[in-house]
C-alpha cells in the first residue's frame, strides 16, 4: 500500500488531467483481471468527450490521479443516477479513497434531488461490496447481473425523516449487518431492503420495497408507519387490497393524513385524515389494468401514497407484479415454414395461480393457418407449467399473433376468463412482413430478421430466430453531449413498410434533452442478408441546437476478424479473443471490418465521411451536423451490415470501397481413415476403412503402421477395409499413409482399449470412482459437480472443498467441473437439492462405462422450478478418458429447446502457476501461463492444458452442439467453458482425454463417435 504524499483531494475532471487519468488506468490493470491494454491521453480525452457523465470525480494525491468515479443518469430505469465506473489504483487501495469517491457521488445525488443511486459490480468483488453496502447500497438477488441500489438520497430528502437525521448520522450510526451476499427480507413475494440506525436513545428503521424502488416502512422512536399487501403478484383487473398501518409510540396524539390516486396502470382513489392515539389501519382496494409484464431492469407498477405525519410528508410505495391467471407463450422450432405442409408450434402454459387449474385455450379462426383443433384443455399444477404441441398448416406467411380466449377453472369450480396474444413468425423465402411480440418489434425478409428490444431499443439482426446473437446495434444517441435517454424512452411510433426487394422498420424518437429534435431510425432488410441503417433528424422546435451529432454504437462477439490497419489488412486469427477495445483507433485506415467464425461471415461498413472508432467494448460510428436551426433536417450516412451476403473479406472490402474484385478459387478434396469401432479389446483385430470423398476410385498403396495393402483401381472402390492384429495400448494412435491417385496423404486414427475394472467408494462423505488411471470425487452436499479429478495421482481441478468461497469475479466459488443451464448463478444453484450415485451406462456400441450420476432438482428457481436433470461422469477401465453429458429426466412442462447449457471446468489444482495453456495459433504453438495476467482465449481442438508435474496433457473434446471452447485465466483462476443449446433430452458427451503425446484436433474429434 502506497504511503500518501498529501491529503487526498477530490476534483472534477478536465482535459488537463487526461494524461494523468491515462496513467492511472495503465497502473490499474491488476484490479481489472490483468488487462494489458494501453490507455493514452488522447483516448481519455475522446472517451470523456463522448461520455454521458453528469460529473466525473477524480481522487488526487498531489499530482497523481489515483481514483476515478463517474456519475450519470441510469440508462436502464427511471428515477436514478448511476456510477458507471469506479476505480482506485491498486497501490492506493486501503486508504478509503473508494469510500470518499462514492460519498461524493451520493452527496451530488442528494443535491440534485434524485431518489436513488445505482451501480453494477461482480459477485467476487469482495473488497468493494462491503464498502458499497456501508455506503448504503443493497445487492439485488438476480441471475442476470450483480446490481446494487442505494436509497439514502430518498431517506435524506424525505421531510418526515429529516428531524430524525438531525440527531443521527446516516453513515456513522448505521447498525445494518454487512454480508457479502445478495440482500433482502422476503415476505409474500416481496423483497424488502432495510436500513437501521442507533445513536444513544435515538433509533430509526426504514424499509424499501425492491420493485417499486420506494419506501414501504418507516419507524422512529415516535411512530411506526407501514404499507402492506397480501401478495406481490396481482391478477390483472381483479380487485386487491392494500393497508397502511400507523402506530403511535409517543405520549401525544399523532396527526395522520394519507392520500393516493391512480397512477399508470394502477387504479385507486382514497383520502384519510385521522388522529392516532394508539394505532390505526387504513384499508383500500385497487385494480391493475392489462399491460406488459414488468422487467427486472425497471421499476414496476406500484401503489403510491402520500402520507403526512404531524404535517411532515413521506411517500410510501409497494410494487406489484401484474399477471394473468396464466402466462401463455408460443414458439416455432424451425426457421423457415412451408405452405400447405403440416407443422406444429409449441405453446407453454405457466399457471400463475396458487391452485391447480384446468386451462381452456380457444384459438380464433384466421386465414393464415388451419388448426387441427381450435380448442385445447391442459391441467397445470399451481405455479407449474406445461408445454403443449399445437398441429397446424400454414396457409400464408407472416406474423401469426392470434388473441386466445382462455378460461381457468380452479379445483373448487371457480372460473376466470382472460385473453392473451401469442406470436409466431412463419418465414418464407422472399417473404417480407413485420410484427410485434411481447418484448420485441420485428421485421422479416426471407431467412433474415431484425429484432428491436422494446426495453432499450437494442437491435439484433440474424438469419435465425435464436435469442442470443453475435451482433447488435446498441441504442442510438443524440448529442453533444451524448445522452442515453432513448434507452428509457418509448418511441413515438414504430412502423414497417415493404418495398420491392426489402422491408423497412422505422422508429420515431422525440428527444427530451434536446428539445424539439425528432430522430427517425430506419433499418432496411434485404433478402440476401444485407441490412442498411440510417437516421433522419429534424428540428421541430423553436430553439436552435449548436452542436448536433449522432452516435451509433455496435457490439459484436468477433471471431477470426479482418481489420484495415495502417493501410494493411490485419487478420486476427489467433485463439485469443479480439475485442474492439484491443484496437488503436488511430491505426484504422479503412471503412469496414469483417469476421468469420461459428456465427458465419459478418461484415460491417460505413461511409468514409463518418467517424468510426472503438470505444471500450463497443464500436462507435458517428456523424456530426453542427448547428441545427428550427425546421432544419439532416440525414446520417448509411451503415451496412452483411450477414453472410459476402463470404470472405476480399468481397466485402470491395463492396465497402465500391470496387470490383475477383474471388479467389476454393479448393476441395479430402480423405478419411477410420476404425469400425473406437473401443476395442486389447487382443482384438479391428477393421479399418479408407474412404475418399471425391468421385475417383482408389488406386495405390495403403500403409497401416508397418502393414502394406495394395488397392487397385480394378477393384472400383471408393472405400477399402482391412483388419489389423497390432497390439493396442489404452489409447492407441494408428498412423496410416496413402500414396496413389497422384496424391500422398497421411492419417491418424484413435483406438481406446479398456482393461481392468472401475471401482467406487465413499471418501470424506463424498463419492469416488477410480478406473486405475483416473480418480473422480464428488460431494453433492458441497456442490453439484465433480470437484476432484486425479490422473495417476496428479490433481487437475481447482476447488474450495469442503466449503464454497469467494474467488476472483465469483462469489460463491466452488471450482471443479459442472454442467448447468446457462444464466443460473451459483447462489441459485446452491439453493437446489442435489444427489449422487454410482451408475453404469452403455455406449452406442454396447461398451460399459461406469461413473457418477449427479441429479439436481430445481425447487426454488422461478424459471426452472420442477425441472430435474442428471450430470454423468463416466469411465472405461484403465483408459485415461472420461465422458460427461447431461440428461433432462423431468422437464416439468418447460420448453427447454431455447435454453443454453454450460459446462465449466476450473483447472489449475493448488498452484495455478504450475499449469500451461498451449494453443495452436496459425500453426505456431503458443503457450500461455495462467496466473500471470488476464487472458481470454478461444481453444481449438489442437489446444491442451499441461502441468509441470506431469508429462500428460489435458485435451477437451466438446460435443457437436457446442460452440467454441473458451478459456479464461487471470491471476487467480483458469476456467474452461463449453456451451451448447438445450434442445435435447440427453446431450451428446463431452470428453476429457489425458495423454503425453501431441494430439491433433482431427484425431481427438473421433471421440465424438461415442454416444450414450
Amino acid at each position: 500500500m502506497t504511503q500518501l504524499n498529501k491529503v487526498i483531494q477530490i476534483e472534477k475532471y478536465h482535459d488537463g488531467l487526461a494524461a494523468r487519468v491515462a496513467k492511472m488506468w495503465n497502473l490499474s490493470r491488476d484490479g481489472w483481471g490483468g488487462d494489458t491494454r494501453v490507455m493514452t491521453e488522447e483516448q481519455v480525452k475522446k472517451k470523456e468527450a463522448n461520455s454521458d457523465n453528469i460529473e466525473l470525480y477524480l481522487a488526487l494525491d498531489g499530482e497523481e490521479v489515483v481514483g476515478y468515479c463517474g456519475l450519470s443518469e441510469y440508462k436502464e430505469d427511471t428515477g436514478s443516477l448511476y456510477i458507471p465506473l469506479l476505480n482506485v489504483r491498486p497501490d492506493y487501495q486501503g486508504h478509503k479513497i473508494g469510500k470518499k469517491l462514492v460519498l461524493h457521488a451520493l452527496v451530488k445525488t442528494v443535491e440534485l434531488g434524485w431518489p436513488r443511486l445505482d451501480l453494477y459490480t461482480w459477485a467476487g468483488n469482495t473488497k468493494a461490496v462491503p464498502l458499497y453496502k456501508k455506503c448504503g447500497f443493497f445487492w439485488e438477488d438476480r441471475d442476470d447481473s450483480t446490481h446494487l441500489m442505494n436509497f439514502i438520497p430518498q431517506v435524506l430528502n424525505t421531510p418526515l425523516l429529516q428531524p430524525v437525521f438531525e440527531k443521527l448520522d446516516w453513515y456513522e450510526d448505521s447498525t445494518r449487518m454487512i454480508e457479502v451476499k445478495p440482500d433482502g427480507i422476503r415476505e409474500n413475494g416481496f423483497t424488502f431492503y432495510e436500513y437501521s440506525w442507533q445513536n444513544g436513545n435515538v433509533n430509526a428503521r426504514v424499509q424499501f420495497e425492491r420493485t417499486s424502488r420506494g419506501m414501504s416502512l418507516v419507524e422512529t422512536d415516535d411512530f411506526l408507519l407501514e404499507m402492506k399487501m397480501a401478495d406481490h403478484e396481482v391478477i390483472q383487473e381483479e380487485e386487491r387490497k392494500f393497508e397502511i398501518r400507523i402506530v403511535n409510540k409517543s405520549s401525544e396524539p399523532l396527526s395522520f393524513k394519507a392520500s393516493g390516486a391512480s397512477e399508470g396502470r394502477v387504479s385507486y382513489q382514497f383520502d384519510s385524515d385521522v388522529v392516532v392515539l394508539d394505532e390505526s389501519t387504513i384499508s383500500e382496494v385497487f385494480t391493475v389494468r392489462k399491460g406488459e409484464e414488468p422487467s427486472n431492469w425497471r421499476t414496476h407498477p406500484s401503489v403510491n401514497t402520500t402520507v403526512l405525519v404531524n404535517g411532515l410528508a413521506c411517500e410510501l410505495k409497494l410494487g406489484i407484479f401484474p399477471i394473468d391467471p396464466a402466462k401463455i407463450e408460443a414458439s416455432y422450432n424451425g426457421n423457415l415454414s412451408f405452405l400447405n405442409k403440416e407443422t406444429t408450434i409449441q405453446v407453454e402454459v405457466k399457471n400463475n395461480l396458487r391452485d391447480d387449474a384446468e386451462f381452456l385455450l380457444q384459438f380464433p379462426e384466421t386465414r393464415q393457418v388451419v388448426l387441427e383443433n381450435d380448442t385445447y384443455r391442459v391441467n397445470v399444477p399451481a405455479n407449474g407449467r406445461k408445454t403443449i404441441t399445437v398441429p397446424l398448416t400454414v396457409k400464408e406467411y407472416g406474423f401469426y399473433n392470434p388473441e386466445l380466449k382462455i378460461t381457468a377453472t380452479k379445483e373448487n369450480g371457480a372460473q376466470l376468463t382472460f385473453e392473451q396474444e401469442i406470436s409466431v413468425a412463419f418465414k418464407g423465402m422472399g417473404e417480407k412482413f413485420g410484427g410485434e411480440s411481447k418484448d420485441f418489434w420485428h421485421i422479416f425478409n426471407g431467412l433474415g430478421q431484425i429484432n428491436v428490444r422494446k426495453r432499450d431499443l437494442l437491435t439484433t439482426a440474424a438469419k435465425n430466430p435464436k435469442r442470443q446473437q453475435p451482433f447488435a446495434f446498441m441504442t442510438p444517441k443524440l448529442g453533444k453531449p451524448y445522452s442515453l435517454e432513448f434507452t428509457k424512452k418509448s418511441p413515438e411510433s414504430v412502423t414497417w413498410e415493404a418495398n420491392d426487394d426489402s422491408i423497412d422498420l422505422k422508429i420515431k424518437l422525440a428527444s427530451g434533452e434536446m428539445e424539439g429534435l425528432l430522430l427517425t431510425q430506419t433499418y432496411r432488410l434485404f433478402g440476401d442478408g444485407i441490412i442498411h441503417t440510417w437516421a433522419e433528424i429534424e428540428n421541430q422546435g423553436t430553439l436552435a441546437h449548436e452542436n448536433v451529432a449522432f452516435s451509433q454504437p455496435v457490439y459484436q462477439e468477433i471471431e477470426q476478424a479482418y481489420f484495415p490497419l495502417d493501410n494493411q489488412v490485419v487478420h486476427f486469427s489467433g485463439n485469443r479473443i479480439i475485442e474492439f477495445g484491443d484496437l488503436d483507433s488511430k491505426m484504422i485506415t479503412g471503412n469496414w471490418y469483417f469476421s468469420e467464425g461459428s456465427s458465419g461471415p459478418i461484415g460491417l461498413s460505413w461511409s468514409e465521411k463518418s467517424n468510426a472508432a472503438p470505444e471500450g467494448w463497443q464500436f462507435v460510428i458517428e456523424d456530426q451536423f453542427g448547428k441545427m436551426e428550427p425546421g432544419a433536417k439532416a440525414v446520417t450516412e448509411k451503415i451496412t451490415l452483411s450477414l453472410g451476403a459476402f463470404q470472405n473479406f476480399e468481397e466485402f472490402m470491395a463492396y465497402a470501397n465500391q470496387t470490383s474484385i475477383f474471388k479467389k478459387p476454393e479448393t476441395t478434396g479430402e480423405f478419411g481413415f477410420q476404425a469400425e469401432q473406437l473401443v476395442v479389446r486389447p487382443d482384438a483385430e479391428p477393421t479399418f476403412t479408407l474412404k475418399t470423398y471425391r468421385n475417383s476410385y482408389l488406386d495405390g498403396k495403403l500403409t497401416i503402421e508397418n502393414e502394406n495393402h495394395a488397392i487397385n483401381s480394378d477393384l472400383e472402390r471408393t472405400a477399402y477395409s482391412v483388419t489389423s492384429d497390432l497390439q493396442w495400448r489404452p489409447i492407441s494412435i494408428v498412423d496410416a499413409f496413402y500414396e496413389g491417385n497422384g496424391t500422398e496423404a497421411g492419417f491418424s486414427e484413435l483406438l481406446l482399449s479398456p482393461a481392468g475394472t472401475v471401482s467406487s467408494g465413499i471418501e470424506g462423505g463424498g463419492f469416488t470412482v477410480d478406473n486405475g488411471v483416473i480418480k473422480l470425487k464428488a460431494d453433492p452436499d458441497f456442490y453439484p459437480g465433480v470437484y476432484s479429478l486425479q490422473v495417476n495421482g496428479q490433481e487437475w481441478l481447482a476447488h474450495s472443498y469442503p466449503e464454497p468461497t469467494a474467488k476472483s469475479w465469483w462469489n460463491p466459488w466452488a471450482g471443479g467441473m459442472k454442467t448447468a443451464p446457462y444464466g443460473i448463478n451459483t447462489f441459485s444453484l446452491l439453493k437446489e437439492n442435489s444427489t449422487a450415485s454410482v451408475v453404469e451406462r452403455k455406449d452406442n456400441d454396447g461398451n460399459k462405462w461406469m461413473g457418477l450420476g449427479i441429479t439436481t432438482e430445481f425447487k426454488e428457481h422461478k424459471d426452472w422450478k420442477g425441472v430435474q436433470y442428471v450430470q454423468y461422469y463416466l469411465l472405461l477401465p484403465g483408459v485415461p478418458v472420461f465422458a460427461s453429458f447431461a440428461e433432462v429426466v423431468n422437464d416439468a412442462g418447460k420448453n427447454i429447446a431455447k435454453e443454453e447449457w454450460m459446462t465449466d471446468i476450473f483447472a489449475g489444482a493448488d498452484n495455478l502457476a504450475d499449469f500451461r495453456i498451449s494453443v495452436d495459433d496459425d500453426k505456431t504453438m503458443r503457450t500461455y501461463h495462467p496466473g500471470s495476467e488476464e487472458i481470454p482465449l478461444l481453444l481449438d481442438g489442437d489446444s491442451y492444458i499441461g502441468t509441470v508435474h506431469s508429462q500428460e496433457k489435458l485435451y477437451l473434446v466438446p460435443n457437436n452442439d457446442a460452440g467454441v471452447t473458451e478459456a479464461y485465466t487471470n491471476k487467480e483462476v483458469l476456467q474452461l467453458t463449453s456451451k451448447h443449446q438445450g434442445n435435447f433430452e440427453k446431450s451428446a458427451p463431452l470428453f476429457l482425454l489425458f495423454d503425453d503425446r501431441k494430439l491433433s484436433a482431427n484425431l481427438l474429434k473421433k471421440l465424438r463417435r461415442v454416444q450414450f
